[in-house]
């Protein structure tokens, strides 16, 4: 009787859940509602003036629109640099952790000096309309170009005048936090302890911090946590459903001018290659559309596309990265330069020239992905051929070494593959997945034109793999001493696609001079306008210190602390020390 009752539950449970999918799908089609889990995102950045040979950090937060807690909806946020043109100058694309992401922008010098937009969205945004993104002025200077025409415009009833609103809305607002600094003056190269602190638990949350030198070319204005919300454009009707990503990069394509009537259920193998290489399959809808989700970590900025069903013309492959934009409505604010910046600029360049001279002694850190494990799961037989005696040909090899493996002509005269399955299950038939260096081989001849001694390992798996209606008996994955087989593999039946990879985690710089680090960098020269950037800061007590190091430039230094508690309270904390 119990498991009766069980059973029912559990059908009116699933009846509603589909009613309910069916009803929201229904709506977001005919433009009866907005999507669900609306988002926005806001981004923090170092500064708003950056120079050629400079770093624009920046933290990105993804918010629920409606409560202003981060969104676990979409992994991954899009940033762009966009000129006075509306061309997209530097691009970029990362992954977004709990909500949140953070990278740079570093500044080449073939960028000209100018007005630019920092523009930053989620795909899952863009269904309120092409221009719901967050946008920031951003100004760029290049002091190694004598053209600067760009910044002396005389007619000031076009410029775009400043508001001081971020910074006076933040002033005003009672915060759940305070910032506290040992003390109001410091000499060079000293340890500056700041301490974030809070009467209640409501300040814990996420932040980001940035200590820099208050730059007297930068705009007064502040882009805080508190009025992002304001720049945003009203929402449009849904034209067409675009899909959030959910769980890491979506990659979308379409297969077209296949011989056969129909794209439907046609199988693509991709790889992505390499030592940690990925590979997955996607199978085409009707309209012969494809998805791949990619939620691991890869290094190659290619990837190789396949398709594994026989056909008599080789297909035509598009693959779509990213979402268009529309940029129209943008309105650049004015940087104005004037004679009297002369010495502060050319100060600036020397310090930046002699800074990245010195940038291998200081770097910042990239961090290295988490290892992909084999699609095909832990079991299988690794063979390292430099333990066993050694052939002069690969199918001496697989004969003599490798077991439950063997080749066999099929009725073209063609060797391939075939593995034996693990008992009680019987041979189908079947081929296998065969790789090299992690690209799929489909013919396997070619695997039998490699030297025996250019191979380290081989794996074997002698599991079934089910991809949509097609089956595979087992995996054959050789691994080459070089790991890079693929760049020199071609096939008429190979698409190969370039990649919109997102940037790699960082752990950046923070100088220090305690104990014998002191003596370490006494010759270093130390021009850091930027003394600490701490992107991802979690407050998780109510009271907490960090400790940095004043550089060998003198002045006025601020520090922006910006972010959201757990509850989604925007936090928005400006203080001021001098460097002597």
């Amino acid at each position: 009787m119990k498991k009766h009752y069980l059973i029912l539950l559990l059908t009116i449970h699933f009846t509603f859940l589909q009613m309910n999918s069916q009803v929201t799908a229904t709506k977001v089609q005919n433009n009866y509602a907005e999507v669900p889990h609306q988002e926005q995102v806001y981004v923090h950045t170092n500064s708003r003036l950056v120079f050629v040979g400079e770093y624009l950090y920046y933290t990105i937060y993804c918010l629920k629109e409606n409560t202003g807690q981060l969104s676990d909806v979409s992994k991954i946020a899009y940033l762009k640099l966009v000129n006075e043109n509306k061309e997209v100058v530097l691009n970029q694309k990362i992954k977004l952790t709990n909500g949140i992401g953070d990278s740079n922008f570093f500044i080449p010098s073939s960028v000209p000096s100018g007005n630019y937009k920092l523009v930053a969205y989620t795909q899952w945004m863009l269904n309120n309309g092409r221009n719901y993104f967050y946008d920031l002025d951003v100004t760029v200077i290049n002091p190694y170009t004598s053209n600067q025409t760009v910044f002396r415009e005389k007619n000031t009833t076009d410029l775009v005048e400043s508001s001081s609103t971020g910074a006076s809305s933040s002033l005003k607002r009672k915060q759940p936090l305070r910032l506290e600094l040992d003390k109001t003056s410091y000499t060079k190269r000293a340890a500056i302890s700041m301490k974030i602190a809070s009467n209640t638990l409501e300040g814990l949350g996420n932040y980001s911090i940035s200590v820099r030198k208050v730059d007297e070319l930068e705009s007064k204005d502040r882009n805080t946590s508190f009025d992002f919300q304001k720049g945003y454009p009203q929402k449009r009707k849904i034209e067409k459903l675009i899909l959030p990503e959910l769980r890491g990069e979506l990659i979308q394509g379409v297969l077209g001018n296949m011989a056969t009537s129909t794209v439907e259920n046609t199988p693509i193998g991709v790889s992505f290659p390499g030592e940690d290489y990925l590979f997955k399959i996607a199978v085409t809808d009707r309209d012969g559309r494809f998805y791949i989700n990619v939620d691991e970590d890869y290094d190659v900025g290619e990837m190789y596309l396949q398709v594994l069903s026989q056909t008599d013309t080789i297909p035509d492959v598009t693959v779509f990265t990213e979402e268009a934009l529309d940029f129209s409505h943008l309105d650049f604010s004015r940087f104005i330069l004037d004679r009297g910046m002369e010495s502060a600029i050319k100060e600036r360049s020397i310090h930046n020239q002699i800074e990245n001279a010195y940038y291998s002694s200081k770097p910042d850190t990239i961090l290295i992905g988490k290892p992909n494990d084999r699609f095909y799961g832990p079991g299988s037989t690794k063979y390292l051929l430099d333990d066993y005696t050694r052939f002069p040909s690969i199918k001496e090899t697989f004969v003599e070494v490798v077991e439950h493996v063997w080749l066999q002509k099929n009725k073209n005269g063609k060797n391939e593959f075939h593995v034996r399955p693990i008992a009680p299950y019987v041979e189908s038939g079947k081929l296998p997945l065969v790789f090299v260096d992690g690209i799929l081989i489909l013919d396997h001849e070619r695997v039998l034109g490699l030297s025996a001694n250019q191979i380290k390992s081989i794996n074997i798996s002698r599991d079934q793999h089910f991809y949509g209606t097609t089956t595979f008996q087992g995996v054959v994955d050789i691994t080459t001493f070089n790991g890079d087989y693929y760049k020199n593999y071609y096939t008429e039946n190979l698409e190969v696609q370039k990649l919109f990879k997102p940037n790699e985690d960082k752990n950046y710089y923070r100088q220090s001079y305690e104990g014998p680090l002191k003596e370490k960098y006494e010759r270093l020269p130390d021009f850091r306008y930027q003394l600490l950037w701490y992107p991802n800061y979690k407050l998780d007590h109510k009271e907490q210190r960090i400790e940095f190091y004043s550089s060998d430039i003198t002045g006025e230094f601020e520090i922006s602390f910006e972010g959201f508690t757990e509850k989604g309270v925007p936090v928005s904390l400006h203080k001021r020390f001098e460097v002597n």
